[in-house]
């Protein structure tokens, strides 16, 4: 009757928790049941165990194509995998995607090199936004948009975005924006250089926590002025959110997104271990942090995702600070971070399952076919030992980057099994599905 049935687990959604069974077929959730309903060709015991959607990371680079030195899909896909994540939305800086026949030969390449479900973001170049109708026809997930020249992508000037906001509102596109200002960022960037510069203290002063606000407040008023669909990438402090908040309480269409190196890290890490912990905007003072831990769990902050921009400590150590590549890897660590959170009362299992699952496949037209625990939706499950007790390790990584920041740090609460549309693709740290497995997802019509 049913390909497989998970039962004694405790299902947790947005809406709650209830110890529950759920059969699967054909790929999706074909019941949910109060007892087990039999039948199942495959019976997976979840007692003890958690059972949350799988998790929608709306922000990965896995570099493929392009320098896959770096990250490429295969290992990408797999470290999200095993981080309990079953769709990732991706861009690549080095080999971007700018008009209809790039995306279309992006998903064609990919076509047997990922391990979960996956969507692909467009960049927006100041030259390519007439590009956007035709993206977003073709089915890009997203409109990456940059307000300041980084890693190798122009910025977009005020001007700019307007011109593109208004592309976005007219053709119902949504864009990530990363916020920084690139005039602020540029005078930062030569005054260090002319005072010789080469301590790692120069990334904190260099994107500076003014140069992230004024973007910030110029992207929020825009978002406003034109009706497009906006989202504010990795707010590294929680000023981001009040300046959101402050638009969207004028009818803004207005998201924020922040990543869990803002909850975790503090500028003195970037100080003490430069390269390791270098991206941009750079996490902020602790009080910053606290203040950002207050406001997920209050459910100010609309959604979590990694920015995991991996390099291998190789890379990382290149050059001075100012060469070495920016990013962090992170689709391995973020669940278990939050995890643990849940475990010491910051946030619930719950919010959790909103933040890191449906709010982005609701904001990514894909909910409830992803990020959704329904009958009839993708059977994108992760079952989740919640007392699991361990330290993170630099040799349990599968992503190239082969290392995390976090390393050593003890965690309560462990993804155990991941499954994609009903396939076991990771089990207990290690891959039991084919390179392969993951689909090109895109949006349902605006009509669903």
């Amino acid at each position: 009757m049913f390909d497989c049935e998970i039962i004694n687990g405790v299902v947790v959604t947005s809406a709650g928790r209830q110890r529950a069974s759920i059969a699967v077929h054909d790929g999706h959730i074909a019941a949910i049941s109060p007892t087990p309903l039999g039948g199942a060709a495959r019976v997976i015991d979840a007692a003890d165990l958690v059972v949350l959607p799988g998790m929608v990371d709306q922000h990965v680079h896995f570099m493929d194509p392009g320098d896959t030195t770096r990250e490429d899909f295969p290992h990408g896909s797999a470290a999200a995998a095993v981080g309990g994540i079953t769709t990732v939305i991706e861009h690549t800086h080095s080999h971007p995607v700018l008009t209809a026949s790039d995306l279309k030969a992006k998903a064609a390449y990919l076509a047997d090199r990922s391990v979960v479900d996956f969507g692909l973001a467009a960049h927006i170049f100041p030259e390519t936004i007439a590009q956007v109708p035709a993206l977003w026809a073709e089915g890009a997930a997203l409109c990456k948009v940059f307000t300041c020249v980084t890693h190798g992508v122009p910025a977009l000037q005020s001007d700019d975005l307007l011109r593109c906001f208004r592309i976005l509102a007219q053709v119902g596109a949504r864009a990530l924006v990363h916020c920084e200002d690139d005039a602020i960022t540029a005078d930062n960037e030569e005054r260090l250089h002319a005072a010789l510069r080469t301590d790692y203290g120069v990334i904190v002063e260099w994107r500076s926590w003014e140069a992230e606000l004024v973007a910030v407040n110029s992207v929020a008023l825009l978002a406003r002025l034109t009706g497009a669909e906006i989202t504010i990438a990795h707010a590294s402090q929680p000023e981001v959110i009040s300046l959101a908040a402050r638009e969207r309480q004028l009818g803004a269409h207005i998201s924020v997104e922040t990543c869990p190196q803002y909850l975790t890290l503090a500028a003195a890490d970037v100080v003490e271990h430069g390269p390791t912990r270098k991206c941009t905007p750079p996490p902020r003072d602790p009080p910053a942090q606290a203040k950002l831990w207050d406001l997920l769990a209050h459910d100010a902050i609309d959604l979590i995702s990694t920015d995991h921009a991996p390099s291998t400590l190789a890379q990382k150590q290149h050059g001075t600070i100012w060469e070495c590549h920016f990013g962090l890897p992170g689709v391995e660590t973020t669940l278990p971070i939050l995890l643990d959170a849940a475990s010491v009362g910051k946030l619930t299992l719950e919010q959790i399952a909103q933040r890191y699952s449906e709010m982005p496949a609701r904001l990514l037209g894909l909910w409830p076919r992803k990020g959704a625990l329904v009958p009839g939706a993708d059977a994108d499950l992760v079952l989740v030992d919640p007392t699991a007790r361990y330290a993170l390790q630099d040799a349990n990584i599968l992503s190239k980057a082969g290392w995390t920041p976090y390393a050593g740090r003890q965690i309560t609460g462990r993804p155990v099994m991941t499954m994609v549309r009903g396939t076991v693709v990771a089990e207990h740290g290690a891959i039991r599905a084919d390179v392969g497995t993951g689909r090109w997802v895109r949006r349902a019509p605006a009509s669903a």
